[in-house]
Order: C-alpha cells, then sequence, then structure tokens
C-alpha cells in the first residue's frame, strides 16, 4: 500500500485558522496570555482521553476507524504502522486535520503524542491519544522501536515525604507570538510554539543536586505525592492548572511529571502555549522508581501487548 504522508507547509497554519469558525477579535484588555489562558482553562474538564489498543483494533476491523495521526518518523511509519494511519511529521500540520472526525493520535510510547493531543484540544478537536502509543500495539522490535524497559530505563533516585508549598508567586510570561487580534490566531500562534521537551530521571536527578533554579511539578493523585514525591516537588492538580500558574517562575525551567509521562505530556504543551520553558519526565515516575508506592504500578507492560496487523 502507498505510504501516506501528510505534508503541509507551514504558512498554510494561519490560513487554516482564520476559517475556524467562532473566533472573536481579542479583546482590547486582554494581552494574548489571557487570551490563551482562558481557551486553556476551557480545555481543563474536557481533557482529550486515551484509547486502548484494543478498542482501536475493534473500531478498525468494524470499519469504524478515527483519524489516526502517527507522529513518529517517516522511516519508522515506512516499516509498519497501523492501518489507515496517516504520517504528521510535524506539530504544526495539527491544524490542518479534518476536523469533522474524531482524531487518535500515536507515537512511540505515548508521550509525544499526549503533547499533540493537548495542543489538537485546545484548538477543538475531539482527540484520544493511543494508551502507550506503538508499544502497546505492535510486538516487532523494528515496529514499536521504543518503549520503556524496566531493565534500562527505571532507576531508584531519591525521594522526600514533606510536602513542598509555594511560598513565592511569581508574574506571568509576556507573549506576543502574532500581530493579529483575532482570538483564534493567537491561539493558533501559541500552539505553533509547542515542541517535545523531556528530561531524564538521570538528568533531573543531577540538576537537583546541583540546586538548579527549577520548578517541579507533581500532577500525580494526593496519596502518591504523599507516599513520596521528586524533591522539591510541589503538588498540582491537572484540571486547576490555570489556577496554579503564579507558583511557577516564568524565568526557570519547569519539569513536569506524573506515573508514566501521560499527563505530564499534555500539561507540558499547555504550559509551553503559556510560554513557560516546560519539559515532560520521560517516563515519569516509571523511570524515577521501581517502588509500587511511587509509580503506583502503572508502568509498561510488554508482555499484556496482543500484537496487532500493521502496513506497510
Amino acid at each position: 500500500m502507498r505510504k501516506k504522508v501528510l505534508l503541509i507547509p507551514l504558512a498554510l497554519l494561519l490560513a487554516i485558522s482564520l476559517v475556524v469558525i467562532g473566533c472573536p477579535a481579542q479583546v482590547a484588555e486582554k494581552t494574548e496570555f489571557d487570551v490563551v489562558r482562558d481557551a486553556i482553562t476551557a480545555y481543563l474538564p474536557n481533557k482529550a482521553g486515551e484509547l486502548k489498543a484494543s478498542d482501536l483494533n475493534t473500531m478498525i476491523t468494524e470499519g469504524k476507524s478515527p483519524y489516526i495521526a502517527d507522529l513518529r518518523k517517516p522511516e519508522h511509519y515506512a516499516v509498519g504502522h497501523i492501518p489507515g494511519a496517516v504520517n504528521v511529521t510535524s506539530f504544526s500540520q495539527l491544524p490542518t486535520l479534518p476536523r469533522d472526525k474524531d482524531v487518535v493520535v500515536h507515537c512511540y510510547a505515548g508521550q509525544k503524542a499526549e503533547f499533540a493531543a493537548s495542543v489538537l484540544g485546545v484548538l477543538g478537536y475531539n482527540t484520544k491519544n493511543l494508551t502507550n502509543g506503538m508499544s502497546s500495539w505492535s510486538t516487532d522490535p523494528a515496529v514499536y522501536f521504543h518503549r520503556f524497559e524496566p531493565d534500562t530505563a527505571q532507576g531508584d533516585y531519591a525521594v522526600e515525604t514533606t510536602a513542598n508549598e509555594a511560598t513565592k508567586t511569581y508574574s506571568f510570561p509576556v507573549l506576543d507570538n502574532t500581530n493579529s487580534d483575532n482570538s483564534c490566531n493567537i491561539i493558533a500562534a501559541a500552539a505553533a510554539t509547542v515542541k517535545s521537551q523531556y528530561i531524564s530521571a538521570a538528568d533531573l536527578s543531577a540538576k537537583i543536586a546541583e540546586g538548579a533554579d527549577m520548578t517541579i511539578i507533581s500532577l500525580r493523585k494526593a496519596e502518591s505525592y504523599e507516599a513520596g514525591h521528586i524533591p522539591g516537588a510541589i503538588l498540582v492538580d491537572f484540571f486547576s492548572l490555570t489556577d496554579n500558574l503564579d507558583k511557577i517562575n516564568p524565568y526557570a525551567p519547569v519539569y513536569v511529571y506524573c506515573y508514566t509521562g501521560s499527563r505530564s505530556g499534555q500539561t507540558t504543551a499547555l504550559l509551553q502555549m503559556l510560554g513557560y520553558d516546560a519539559y515532560s519526565l520521560t517516563f515519569g515516575t516509571c523511570a524515577w522508581s521501581s517502588d509500587p508506592a511511587i509509580n503506583a504500578g502503572k508502568c509498561f507492560d510488554a508482555a499484556s501487548v496482543p500484537g496487532y496487523e500493521v502496513e506497510k
């Protein structure tokens, strides 16, 4: 079957944003930051969900497949991809995806797709991320290429149980992404700044040891945070993200983590749209600790992957 690759010029991004329905001019007293923050606040209660590989396979088998966007590199897409999937090679192409269909995004292990899911969600798409990405679909290393491997990806780094309170408040970043006063163009311009940025457990541990200036955000449940969290991390509820922005230093990196990297991927993308230099911890607490009390037993299990059909 012919390889399907979506190649849309970046210049088309703003052109497409102009045809989005319901995009009023920017309110005079609102800054770009205000417009983007309001859009993200509206998105949070309806955050992009996840779709299991078994459910997606059933949908494809029954002829009810959604639009599937494969975010992997073209050379890996060519080796094998989910039937019907289109290769999307850049975040700048996301606003060109069809708006009349449900969209499922996926990558290798799920984190990059969560970045994309946030961007699409804020832009108004009905989007889901394939849980654990291609790692949950195929058992062939040539196809999944990169996944969570406990022997190589999991460490046992220091944790603390004392809660950290954000006692200092900060001003918000200043966004200057576009000259347009159209709200959709402002949101689209902010979305265009998103890029997949990660930090490994080893590198974050080293930065903590060095006393580097940073904000560390834990998105896990309160009981997990109390059981043990990365030193210095503050607890933030995903759905209250925009209510906690004054706790984040806009002049230093922000490192975000959850259990596996899924929710932190979404949060990192949203923070980048707001002007923060945000990074997602690769594989979350599953990479930080082997203790089930810390990672809640949510780490990817390769033995559970059935191995579904792929096409080239």
